[in-house]
């Protein structure tokens, strides 16, 4: 069961009745004449009728004394806090911190329900050497953070080894010459994950994000190889072998869930079993026709599941052998400031995409979309179009559904390309991305409370 506003959530989960103040960021966990008092509250009862409604219920003592917790959490700003006041020029104030670099568009999968575009739209196919340092002097030479990220992507960036090995030398010789410092991502699917590349990537300490779906039947029906055999035995011979060199450290194993495997909880499991424990596992995103596409119809079965992994989760906590899930990891004292929380994923002015050419978009998702292009950095001068990246940024600021929406300071407004490809427009909310995010959300808060309660 759930109620809220465009300021306070309540819902229960479990055996706790949970209320979330939004402005706040605050969570309470109540008794049943808490609950029925917030209920109350927001339906903008005074205090009389108040305790008239609940006088057959409860003692006049306990209601009093109710009311007054209420009253002092809202005197600390903690229930019922006021709205706060955005200054939109925040927004686009923020420097530019992270490039994603398309190395290349090749691949050596042919993954079903990659959004990447077929490699023949593409000219060049793979980036070269000038592309990639002019996208490190860009992104060290704007204003802004000392710490600068840069993400390798594709297509499947390892087969652009040598490039990125060059890059890395490249970008860390500059920021050591400008006063910065820089940390790398690449985000593969593990078959060309052999021990020279293991190696540098171990050495050079970067961040490895490894493409897994789960179990063998799930995986292959899904990554399969150009010619339709499947890819699992590779990327988990490769990715354990490779984790083993660095001491299971600083990565991430990202998966993607279809109608395929509404069992998802199975395969985080399977993770576990492989000795993995840094762990994402997404809603796929494509054409609702497909076979595998996500279902509206499917949902309670979804939610049933993300149920079985707040159990895992919880379980695994309490016994010692805690594992990290992206969408649990929450923490309302001392995360993001507001303005980061609103703007999610920085797309459009902290996150920047590059393609092979030079072309610079939003973020990875639009690369190739013209209708968002921000500028090419061969152009002589070069120009950025900002504009082009604010409107992506400020969508979901300007969506009514968001402005009106309990989750707004804890979903960063969704993926505007998500919310683009799925809807034709940056103004509309994809609907099943939206329950999705909030489904996860609640269950987030839920450990959050169930955590402090242990």
């Amino acid at each position: 069961m759930t109620e809220q506003s465009k300021d306070i959530h309540l819902f229960k989960y479990k055996n706790m009745k949970l209320v979330y103040d939004v402005n706040s960021g605050s969570l309470h966990q109540v008794d049943d004449l808490g609950w029925e008092l917030i209920t109350l509250l927001l339906k903008g009862l005074e205090k009389q009728e108040i305790v008239s409604r609940l006088k057959n219920s409860y003692t006049p003592q306990d209601i009093e004394s109710a009311l007054l917790q209420v009253a002092e959490l809202q005197k600390n700003k903690l229930l019922f806090s006021p709205q706060h006041t955005l200054r939109d020029n925040v927004f686009s104030s923020r420097g530019v911190k992270s490039l994603c670099l398309f190395v290349t568009h090749g691949c050596n999968l042919s993954c079903r329900y990659c959004f990447a575009r077929k490699e023949g739209n593409f000219r060049p196919l793979h980036m070269a050497s000038d592309v990639a340092q002019k996208a490190v002097d860009f992104l060290l030479g704007v204003d802004g953070p000392r710490f600068r990220e840069i993400d390798f992507f594709g297509g499947e960036p390892l087969l652009q080894f040598p490039l990125i090995k060059e890059t890395v030398e490249y970008a860390k010789d500059r920021a050591l010459s400008l006063g910065r410092e820089v940390t790398f991502t690449v985000t593969t699917n593990a078959l060309l994950l052999d021990d020279k590349v293991a190696d540098f990537l171990a050495r050079e300490n970067i961040n490895v994000i490894i493409s897994i779906d789960g179990r063998p039947q799930v995986h292959d029906l899904m990554r399969i190889r150009p010619n339709g055999k499947g890819s699992y035995e590779t990327t988990v011979h490769n990715a354990k072998n490779f984790l083993i060199k660095r001491k299971f450290d600083n990565y991430y194993i990202r998966g993607t869930y279809t109608r395929e495997n509404l069992d998802f909880c199975q395969d985080l499991q399977h993770f576990l079993d492989l000795g993995f424990t840094s762990l994402s596992l997404e809603p796929v995103a494509t054409d609702a026709k497909e076979t595998y596409a996500l279902q509206e119809e499917d949902l309670p079965r979804i939610e049933e599941e993300y149920d079985r992994v707040v159990d895992l989760y919880l379980e695994r906590k309490l016994s010692g052998r805690p594992f990290v899930f992206y969408h649990f990891e929450m923490d309302l004292e001392k995360g993001p400031c507001l303005y980061k929380r609103l703007s999610g994923c920085g797309a459009g002015t902290e996150y920047l995409a590059v393609s092979p050419g030079g072309d610079l978009f939003p973020c990875h998702h639009f690369v190739g979309e013209k209708d968002f292009l921000m500028g090419n950095l061969l152009e002589e001068p070069f120009k950025l179009h900002n504009d082009v990246g604010e409107t992506v940024s400020r969508a979901a600021r300007e969506r009514t559904e968001c402005n009106l929406c309990w989750a707004r300071y804890l979903c960063g407004g969704g993926c505007s390309a998500n919310s683009f490809f799925m809807t034709g427009s940056l103004k509309k909310n994809n609907r099943m991305a939206c329950i999705l995010q909030k489904m996860r959300l609640e269950r987030a808060l839920f450990i959050q409370a169930a955590s402090a309660e242990a």
